[in-house]
């Protein structure tokens, strides 16, 4: 019997297929929210404003209680800085990428809203100072000619500047786009290394400064070619300015066409010079006219190219090929100089209408620049259907089979049915488009006519063509009494431009032959830095014009209080412009004022940077009265020698004081209120109209004088005028004996032409010269005292009419003083205006125990003054000064030991006759006194435990503003957390 084993089969392996996992559905609701980008939190708001609102009471506790922090700006930027702290800490709980998120939003939102912040502020800044000038109609309509500083604001406009900038833009771009857009057409097709020397060329135009294309013009087309300043001239310099604008802009305009429009158009047959008229330019002509409109908008602004070219003028002057031509940047920066408020309002308002010509420029840029190249307006899209339509026409119009002739007849009648359809479907399509060409015609003449009829109206009846437009310039310190003569004449018919750019400038360009006048308080033929200023190559003749005194216009303030009764002596005011004495309460100073308790405050004498006049009368004076201060002075400039007169004031190396271009520059930073400490040399004018009081300078009679109209007449009575050309020789001025003279006195000349010059000066402009001369040594001077000057005597303005006998076309009048209207002109010789000048008071006098309260210049409000004089400062610790309480009635705490016990009503505010009994060594001293609040003083022991208190308060805070939005950020991150342990 055979066994037979089992046999075992193996099975056979399988591997699994890819299985496919299927998630259940989740519960209805339990899909977290999903979060917008663009949306915000009640969380995030919460974090904003809660950040927000600690970082201002943090700053609030540094600036007030803990640090000794102050100021406007930095109080704002350290809020901000506390706010990105705070807000970056209660975002950490969202994770480090929305922190930064946050932070860059906010810094970057932050700086957006700080520059639209500065342009809304600049812009309603402009026009809410010019708001009053723009308010008045004849602003818009009337030029400055017959407007004067001290005239209203219903009186002349900015029409003159307004016409000027219109006609100068207008000129520099039709210079500038042909060649500009040329200049992007040749860079964008003509590639090469020539057009890359071009475009290198262009950048670095780009940062030209404007001074440099305006001084390029004025040395090729005013000194070169002869040219006169003019309004073309400052066109051309503008369009230097716009030229490299132009180019970039529409270099980058052109590079945008497409390419396969030109290649299409070569493809076609077209040349280089074809598809850029036909295809490159009219597809990029919305950019191109956003690059023109740019460039407009860079030179409209300008002021330095039309003050070197043509020069600022008050007069309306439409011709700009001869004459100056003002624009309103110019005016607006040669008005805001002026101390008279209404002259500054006029600048707002002529800088408010140019803001409001870019602003429409830019405006009209974005409108245009809008649309891509290929976008058609609708007027555009209109003809583009009608010849659309044109050509569907010439399509469907019916052809003649090959070899078939139609009937002659038929064919003539059915062409001419034709002819006369299409005619009449042109002439139905032209009405609509002579419509509306006819109605934008009548618009546009009503409004020229208008325009021409205010124009008509506002302009003044003068008879313009009696006399011959002339121009002068110089002297700033004569420049108000000129600019309100040629106001008052304008009635007349004289046209007389004056640019007051300084005695020096003033001679200069009549020497050129710029000019037909100059005003100088110097004459020719002065040695100054070793340099003889050598007179014209022609005939000339000095004519005395008007008398005034050079003042010192200070700021100064006492516990708050403008001082306005300071007194000096001459050589103090050397010392003080020498560097010698740099403490307003120096001891020489408090000698002199020994009813003031002078501040610590430092002296910063305003010098002017030009060459001036007024300069040349102070240094003359400084030469002649206190040469041993003056060498010592300019033995340490670089000058390294005695200077002696001069016309540019020499300054020490590394030195801080300002040095300012005109009298109108340095009355200005005087009258700053922030710029406490400072003074000037400048006419009595000046000051006046800066409402700023003048020192009362020290005579030799021994009484402090101001410069007054009537003290300068007196002083001038002993000046020496050289007969044969009408120079002053001041040395007996300088020590006139009255009480009332005032020592710094002079009077300024106007130069003028004895002979013709061809081409320069004619008989027709000597007539007009001779004119305006006979107005104001005459009526003109009746007008000097009110503006701050002197009128001429009774010699001096004989003489002036003998002068002006000697200018060509003059009429040569004879000297009747019955005919001349100046208050000078007395009987027998007499001098009724000097004679009834008032005496000085006593309280004046040198050496007087208490100094006259009354102001000065244009400021008289009362200085409170102490009864028993300034005092000196207690010798020994311990014992009480012998001087009075300060002005401000506040008792002067002791330094040594105690505080000030204060008697009487010294405590009360503004009380200015408090005696101060001090302890300690500082008790009634001379020095600066300083008053202390209850608040403070109460502080002092305590001085620890308030800063604890200030801390503690301060964490607890900021505890309360940043736990919230901390905690409620974890909790739910738990909650988060929580729900998807339990999904799992």
């Amino acid at each position: 019997m055979t066994t037979t084993a089992p046999t075992t089969t193996a099975a056979p392996t399988t591997t699994a297929g890819p299985t496919t996992t299927v998630v259940a559905a989740p519960a209805a609701g339990s899909d977290p929210p999903r979060r917008r980008t663009g949306g915000r939190r009640g969380a995030d708001t919460w974090a904003l404003w809660s950040s927000l609102a600690g970082a201002l009471a943090v700053t609030a506790l540094l600036f007030h209680w803990i640090a000794p922090l102050s100021g406007v700006i930095g109080f704002a930027v350290c809020a901000w800085l506390c706010f990105l702290g705070l807000y970056a800490l209660v975002s950490r709980d969202e994770g480090r990428m929305a922190v930064r998120d946050r932070l860059a939003a906010v810094v970057v939102q932050s700086i957006a809203l700080l520059l639209l912040g500065v342009l809304v502020w600049t812009v309603s800044y402009v026009f809410w100072h010019g708001r009053t000038a723009l308010a008045h109609p004849n602003f818009f309509t009337q030029d400055l000619s017959a407007a004067g500083p001290a005239d209203p604001l219903d009186k002349g406009g900015a029409l003159h500047a307004i016409v000027g900038t219109l006609t100068q833009i207008a000129i520099g771009l039709s210079i500038t786009i042909p060649l500009g857009i040329s200049c992007a057409v040749f860079l964008g097709e003509v590639p090469g290394r020539f057009s890359r020397l071009v475009r290198t060329l262009v950048e670095a135009m780009t940062a030209l400064p404007s001074i440099l294309a305006g001084l390029f013009v004025y040395a090729v087309l005013v000194i070169g070619l002869g040219q006169s300043r003019s309004g073309f001239a400052a066109s051309v310099a503008l369009s230097v300015m716009m030229l490299p604008i132009l180019i970039r802009a529409s270099d980058v305009v052109l590079r945008l066409v497409p390419a396969s429009l030109k290649e299409a158009s070569y493809a076609l047959g077209a040349s280089r010079w074809r598809t850029v008229w036909t295809v490159t330019l009219p597809s990029a002509r919305s950019g191109l006219a956003t690059a023109v409109i740019l460039a407009a908008a860079r030179g409209i602004g300008e002021t330095s190219p039309v003050l070197l070219c043509s020069g600022y003028t008050k007069l309306l002057n439409f011709d700009p090929f001869s004459s100056p031509q003002a624009s309103l940047p110019l005016m607006a920066f040669t008005l805001v100089k002026f101390p008279s408020e209404l002259h500054v309002a006029r600048a707002f308002g002529a800088a408010a209408v140019l803001l409001a010509l870019v602003l429409a420029l830019f405006l009209l840029a974005r409108a245009v620049g809008g649309r891509g190249p290929g976008e058609l307006t609708r007027r555009q899209q209109e003809r583009r259907m009608l010849r659309s339509a044109d050509d569907v026409r010439r399509m469907q119009r019916p052809t003649a089979a090959p070899g078939h002739h139609p009937a002659q007849p038929q064919a003539q009648a059915g062409a001419q049915a034709e002819n006369q359809n299409q005619r009449q479907n042109r002439t139905a399509r032209k009405v609509p488009v002579l419509r509306r060409a006819l109605s934008r015609t009548l618009t546009l003449l009503a409004a020229l006519a208008v325009f021409g009829s205010a124009l008509a109206l506002g302009a003044p009846g003068a008879r313009a063509d009696d006399y011959r437009r002339i121009g002068g310039a110089g002297s700033t310190w004569s420049f108000n009494a000129v600019d309100q003569w040629i106001s008052n004449v304008k009635q007349y018919g004289m046209t007389i431009d004056f640019d007051p750019g300084g005695s020096t400038f003033g001679r200069n360009q009549f020497k050129n032959g710029s000019t037909d006048f100059a005003v100088t308080e110097i004459p020719y033929n002065l040695t100054d830095q070793g340099q003889v200023d050598a007179p014209p190559p022609w005939p000339i003749a000095y004519l005395p014009i008007v008398a005034g005194g050079t003042s010192f216009m200070y700021n100064l303030k006492i516990g708050g209080n403008r001082v306005t009764n300071l007194r000096l002596s001459g050589e103090t005011v050397a010392k003080l412009f020498t560097g010698q004495i740099t403490k307003w309460n120096d001891p020489a100073v408090q000698a002199e004022n020994p009813s003031l308790r002078l501040p610590e405050t430092p002296v910063r004498p305003v010098v002017r940077s030009d060459g001036s006049g007024t300069t040349a009368q102070l240094t003359s004076w400084f030469a002649k009265k206190y040469k041993s201060i003056w060498d010592d002075y300019c033995v340490k400039t670089p000058r390294k020698a005695p200077c002696a007169m001069t016309s540019w004031f020499p300054r020490l190396e590394g030195s801080s004081w300002p040095a300012l271009g005109s009298s109108d520059a340095v009355s200005k930073t005087v009258a700053n209120d922030r710029n406490d400490g400072t003074i000037t040399y400048v006419e009595y004018s000046y000051a006046l109209n800066s409402h700023f009081p003048v020192v009362k300078l020290l005579n030799s009679a021994g009484y402090y004088v101001e410069p007054a109209g009537k003290n300068v007449s007196v002083a001038l009575k002993h000046v020496q005028i050289n007969p044969g050309d009408l120079t002053q020789q001041l040395d007996g001025v300088y020590d006139a004996p009255e009480p009332a003279a005032y020592p710094l006195s002079s009077y300024s000349y106007m130069v003028v032409h004895t002979t013709e010059l061809r081409d320069s000066f004619t008989k027709d402009k000597g007539r007009t010269l001779g004119a305006f001369g006979y107005y104001f040594l005459c009526d003109g001077q009746q007008q000097a005292d009110g503006g701050g000057y002197s009128p001429l005597t009774q010699d001096l303005v004989k003489s002036g009419f003998e002068q002006l006998a000697k200018i060509p076309g003059s009429e040569g009048r004879a000297f009747d003083a019955a005919k001349c209207n100046n208050p000078t002109f007395g009987k027998n010789g007499a001098n009724p205006y000097a004679d009834s000048a008032d005496q000085p008071k006593d309280c004046d006098k040198k050496g007087s125990a208490a100094q006259c309260a009354t102001g000065t210049g244009g400021n008289k409000t009362v200085t409170p003054v102490s009864k028993g004089g300034a005092g000196a400062a207690g010798a020994d610790p311990g014992k009480a000064g012998t001087g009075t309480g300060a002005p401000t009635g506040a008792a002067a705490a002791a330094s040594g030991g105690g505080s000030g016990a204060p008697t009487g009503a010294d405590t009360a505010a503004g009380d200015q006759s408090g005696d101060g009994a001090a302890g300690g060594d500082g008790g009634g001293g001379g020095g600066q006194r300083y008053t202390a609040d209850a608040v403070a003083l109460s502080g002092v022991a305590g001085t620890g435990l308030r800063h604890t208190l200030m801390v503690l308060a301060g964490l607890l805070l900021g505890a309360v503003i940043v736990l919230p939005p901390v905690i409620a950020g974890r909790s739910a991150r738990r909650a988060a957390a929580d729900g998807s342990e339990g999904e799992r």
